[in-house]
């Protein structure tokens, strides 16, 4: 027996299938189409413009998420660099319980965990680093190294605002098409049961609708586990 589509699909699957399902139903002519185009036929200009709103959206975010990326990685290297220099200055201990009030566990609290949030964390170091709580550390190295934090942080916050909105937007289309995609799966199901009680043969739906049958689990060969 044939399968249509799962829910679990991907969303441009699905939507791919209703597409080549009404083109089918289309080119059989008769109740196979008129049955399809009431069916599916509602959701093309639903799928078309928000297809096209997507793409528009994902266009217009790409450069400033790539530029958000690349400054992300700038910080990352920065915080990675001022640790290095900073262990150097004060005799690459093993354990010190001031650096360790700089770095409490290396750079990864400044640099790891959501990018939103880093320009703010960033600018914590730059505090801890003015007040400079190592003795072995010299007041102007740290000064110098909280404007550089300051700097980077300032530029990073900058690309943050200006992807946020933007990503924002391409989230939303991506949650909208993903809800058309699963309203396209359930109509294809019916459309389905449509043409079962119209008393078409599961060989002839299937070459109208898509056959997308489930993928079986290899068997374990004996002696091994799966």
């Amino acid at each position: 027996m044939g399968e249509i589509i799962r829910k679990t699909a991907a969303a441009d699957d699905i939507i791919l299938d209703l597409r080549t399902t009404l083109a089918s139903a289309g080119a059989k002519g008769g109740s196979w189409k008129v049955l399809a185009d009431k069916q599916l036929g509602g959701m093309l200009s639903l799928i078309d413009a928000t297809e096209a709103s997507k793409a528009q959206a994902e266009d217009r975010a790409a450069p400033l998420v790539a530029a958000l990326d690349a400054k992300d990685d700038e910080a990352d290297r920065l915080l990675g660099r001022i640790w290095d220099e900073i262990w150097n200055e004060v005799g690459r201990p093993a354990a010190d319980p001031a650096l360790a009030t700089l770095f409490p566990g290396g750079i990864a609290y400044y640099s790891d965990g959501d990018v939103d949030g880093q320009p703010d964390r960033m600018e914590l170091l730059a505090e801890l680093l003015d007040s400079n709580p190592h003795p072995r550390l010299a007041p102007a190295v740290a000064k110098s190294m909280a404007k550089q934090v300051r700097a980077s942080a300032s530029g990073l916050r900058a690309a943050v605002i200006a992807a946020r909105g933007p990503n924002a937007r391409v989230q939303l289309l991506q949650r909208v098409w993903r809800a058309i995609a699963t309203s396209a799966q359930i109509a294809l199901a019916k459309l389905k049961r449509i043409y079962k009680l119209e008393g078409f043969s599961e060989t002839d739906i299937h070459s109208v609708i898509p056959d997308r049958p489930a993928s079986r689990r290899a068997t374990p060969a004996r002696g091994f586990r799966a």
